[in-house]
Order: C-alpha cells, then structure tokens, then sequence
C-alpha cells in the first residue's frame, strides 16, 4: 500500500511581470475515505491569486489522487518562492500532516532590445481628413423641410376645422332673448345708458341674423342687412320692424340723437317681434 504524499508543480518558473503562472498541488493516498484540508493563505508575498480552483480527484489501480489548480500572478520583479503549504490528511480520527515543496518563480521585465541596430525614420504620413460638414447640413435642412410640412399639415387641418359662428351653447334665439332680457337693466334716464342701450340692440339683431347665416355680418352696414334679411324673409313688416330699430341705433351712434324712453321701449319691442316672427313663422323662410 502506498504511503501518503503530497507533491506541487509549475507550468512555468520564468515569469514576466503581469504574467500568470499555473500551480498545480498533488496529493496521492492508498485509499479513498480520506479528508483533506488546505487553507490558502489570504496574501502570499510577491504574489496575488487570480483563480483558485476547487480540487477534483481520480483514482486507477487502487489508488488515489486529489488534485487542485491555483492561477498566480506578480508585479514584483525578481527571483521569488511561491512559498510550502500546509495539507492536512485526516481519516478514522487519525491525521497526517504534509508539507508542499516550495517552488522558485523568477520574476522578470521583457529583455531589452541589445542589437543596438539604428533604425530609419520613417516619413510622415498624409492624412486624409473627411469633411462631414455637409451630411449635417443636409440632415438637418431634411429636418427642417419635414417640421415645416407638419407645420403646414397641422394649420391647413385647424383651418379646416372651423367653429359655428359667435359659437354658445345657446340656439341663436335663447341667445337673443336672453340678450333683450339684460337690456332692461339699462336706466334709460341717463343719455349715456340710452346710447349703450341702442347700440347693445343693433349688436342683438346683427348677432342672431349672423348665426342665422352661419356667417359673420357684424360689420355690415344696415343697408346690406335690411337688403340680406329682405331675400331671405320676403315679410315687409318684419323687415320694416328690424329697419327701425337699426336706423334709431344709427342716429342715436352717429348723430348723437337721445330717443325718448317710449321710443327706446318700442325698438326692444321691434326688435323682439321680428326674431319671434321669424322663429315662429317658418313658411317666411325662402327655400
């Protein structure tokens, strides 16, 4: 039977500086069944520990052996011993103790050049250098024609899109009323409320035929309403009520004419017969 022992090896003992080195400890035993332990210690001098592997074991003719692989490297130049290691062999409560050889690594900076040979300069390279400029300014006049195009897109389709005139959320007509309904608020005492007081009916009658038409026509002269409201209702005296009530507007704005309170009443009556008139009496309508 084969006594216990223990053996190391190196792939290389020349070393250069960085380089790694591959140690490799054996343990032979006459049999299985045995405990081994190996505690590396935490710093070796000279060298540092890149891998340590775990050990493996094979075993043929009756024996065994363990192995275990550790990779070393060193930055310090010089002739150095990856140093003995203790192994301890332990089996039925007896144990063995083993010592590893130490192993010599010389340690080393790559050989300097000693030819001595003088060497030509060489000439200066031409560099060729690549003007991009014109990818960037073509990329971005691409950007540029892109963004005015959504541009474009997104006005064309808001002008497209265009909200009802005077838009609310009443009809023309709950408008309008609502609007004579304010205008009794006015004290038609004073000239400066009767002149608001007419211009505010000018400005009722104008809105709703406005809303009518789905057109603005605010800025129309009251010839051309009386004319437009004339073809679309074929009703003199409806067109007569609308007729005074915009001319009174026109005298009290232009000509500083002061109406009496009875006047004032009967255009806010003019004005309210004839919306009524045309919402009620539908058959005045032209088609």
């Amino acid at each position: 039977m084969h006594a216990q022992s223990v053996s190391v090896k190196a792939d290389r003992n020349q070393l250069l500086i960085g380089e790694r080195v591959q140690y490799e400890l054996l343990i032979d035993l006459p049999a299985d069944g045995y405990v081994v332990n190996f505690k590396l210690p935490d710093t070796i001098p000279h060298f540092d520990v890149i891998e340590n592997k775990n050990f493996d074991s094979i075993s043929g003719n009756g024996s065994f052996q363990v192995r275990k692989k550790i990779i070393f490297t060193s930055f310090d130049s010089g002739a150095w011993h990856i140093p003995s290691f203790e192994v301890l062999l332990e089996k039925n409560s007896t144990i063995t103790k083993l010592i590893t050889d130490a192993v010599l690594i010389n340690v080393g900076y790559s050989p300097a050049d000693s030819t001595n040979q003088l060497r030509d300069i060489k000439p200066v390279m031409e560099v060729t250098v690549k003007d991009y400029s014109w990818y960037y300014i073509a990329a971005a006049t691409f950007l540029l024609i892109i963004i005015i195009w959504l541009i474009y897109r997104v006005l064309k389709k808001r002008k497209k899109i265009t909200m009802p005139v005077f838009h609310s959320h009443l009809s023309p007509y709950d408008e309008a009323m609502k609007s004579l309904q304010q205008l009794k608020q006015y004290d038609l005492d004073k000239p400066e409320q009767i002149k608001k007081y007419h211009i505010a009916l000018s400005v009722i009658i104008r809105k709703y035929y406005s809303r009518k038409q789905s057109k603005s026509l605010m800025n129309k002269t009251t010839g051309d309403i009386l004319i437009g409201i004339k073809e679309q209702w074929d009703n003199p005296g409806m067109v007569s009520l609308v007729a005074a009530a915009l001319r009174c507007a026109d005298a009290v704005k232009f000509a500083k004419y002061i109406p009496e309170i009875s006047e004032s009443n009967k255009n806010h009556d003019q004005v309210t017969e004839a919306i009524e008139l045309i919402e009620k009496d539908r058959s005045l309508q032209k088609q």
